[in-house]
């Protein structure tokens, strides 16, 4: 038992160089084991109760696993039907949990544009000064000057179409 307690006293060791080896300093180590404890002591007390023998967290982890594996083995001799039904129950009240959250989204979001509209009515009103703005006038439109060649041809060509037909 001395070898073994050996083997996992350097096991240790190794894990905590491992741990420690790089960037991780005391203080972030302290840091992150205070926050994994808090972790794992709000777990507890979620599923097992208030940890009244002051247990650490490794003992903590211990006891929360024994509890999951005990729900796993009753799990596993409970019918199938019975977990079904209480999974479809479970989906029914998760639906209407989010049909409720989001009436109430949707009811709190028109309150808002209520009080909006309100608070519109009730500013003052901003008069326009100056002058009013005018549009832009068209500009005259550009007649097309008549080539004199062009009258002449076209005069020429009517006379001749009406002389010789």
């Amino acid at each position: 038992s001395i070898i073994k307690e050996e083997e996992t006293a350097a096991d240790l060791e190794l894990k905590a160089r491992v741990f420690s080896f790089g960037e991780y300093k005391a203080d972030v180590q302290d840091k992150m084991l205070v926050s994994l404890n808090k972790k794992v002591t709000e777990v507890y007390r979620r599923c097992i109760g208030e940890n009244e023998a002051n247990l650490g967290t490794l003992q903590l982890l211990t006891v929360i696993e024994h509890q999951l594996d005990d729900l796993l083995e009753c799990l596993e001799r409970v019918p199938q039907t019975k977990i079904e039904q209480a999974e479809k129950a479970k989906e029914k009240e998760r639906r209407m949990r989010m049909r409720d959250e989001k009436v109430r989204q949707q009811r709190q979001l028109q309150e808002e544009r209520v009080q909006r509209a309100l608070a519109r009515a009730q500013a003052d009103i901003k008069k326009k000064t100056g002058r009013k703005l005018m549009f832009r006038s068209e500009p005259v439109p550009i007649k097309e000057k008549e080539d004199e060649d062009q009258g002449l041809i076209d005069q020429e060509k009517e006379e001749a179409l009406y002389y010789f037909t």
